[in-house]
């Protein structure tokens, strides 16, 4: 019930915007009397309060009569009880105030308005001597009803009471307008904050991507390709030498070269010599 006086605007904006003047005062006159005070309940405290303060009996039956027609019958039954136990304290209330004010006019009248309803009820049996009896206060009956403990104690109940109906019972559909409205902004702003986290991780993953480009491969994966090339390298160091070998071969640098010429000349000495012997 929280949108109800936003929704009351809306309404008085439509109105003017179409031109429906005398429905908007037939609109303003209403929301002047409106009982249940755009169903805030601490307006209907006061209310309440003020007609009691005032000895307005046929004001407050009036009230809660309003809230028996259009609230009070669409709740469950079994609420049923508490209702009628809290009409009866606002209607104890009333005449305790006119009593404690020195209204004895006002007491005797709210009997005899009241008498009718009243006298079936067990609770009430009690209450129809008030009118003659001096310093209430000291009465155990209607002392407790005359302390601040128990008045406050009833104004808490009744405005729990409200709240809890006006919070449970259903609501016309276009009450439900700016809710919704409400809802479906706080999505698109959840959806934006979203979409700028997302991008923003996002730039931060590419950050990391380009980073993760300049780091030096794995450990085991440099010892692995450090081991193949110094394997290559030797190889190659191998390869070098026997090439080095084999062409030193050729040469008379070579110790094994040198040393077949050396013994095939000795021979060649030798012939000749015993050629000549």
């Amino acid at each position: 019930m929280a949108h109800v006086q936003f929704m009351e605007e809306l309404i008085r904006e439509y109105l003017v915007f179409r031109g429906f003047a005398s429905t908007l005062k037939s609109l303003e006159a209403d929301l002047k009397t409106d009982k249940e005070k755009s169903f805030r309940v601490d307006k209907i405290i006061e209310q309440i309060m003020h007609l009691v303060s005032n000895y307005d009996l046929n004001g407050v039956r009036e009230l809660w009569a309003h809230f028996e027609n259009h609230i009070f019958n669409k709740i469950e039954s079994h609420f049923a009880p508490s209702v009628k136990k809290l009409e009866n304290a606002v209607l104890k209330l009333y005449v305790i105030n006119a009593v404690s004010n020195n209204k004895p006019d006002k007491v005797i009248d709210f009997f005899l308005k009241m008498t009718p309803e009243l006298q079936s009820q067990a609770e009430w049996k009690d209450w129809f001597v008030l009118p003659y009896i001096k310093n209430i206060e000291e009465n155990p009956t209607f002392s407790f009803h005359c302390t601040k403990q128990w008045q406050d104690s009833l104004l808490v109940s009744l405005h729990n009471f409200l709240a809890t109906i006006f919070q449970y019972m259903p609501t016309p559909s276009l009450i439900h307008f700016e809710e919704d409205t409400n809802k479906i902004l706080k999505l698109q702003q959840r959806n934006e904050s979203l979409k700028n986290r997302l991008a923003l991780l996002i730039d931060r993953g590419t950050e990391a991507n380009v980073a993760s480009c300049q780091v030096e491969p794995p450990t085991h994966l440099l010892d692995d390709f450090y081991i193949i090339a110094q394997e290559n390298n030797i190889i190659d160091g191998q390869g070098k030498s026997l090439k080095n070998l084999i062409r030193n071969m050729g040469t008379g640098s070579s110790p094994v070269m040198g040393r077949k010429e050396g013994a095939s000349g000795i021979k060649k000495r030798t012939v000749s010599v015993t050629r000549n012997i």
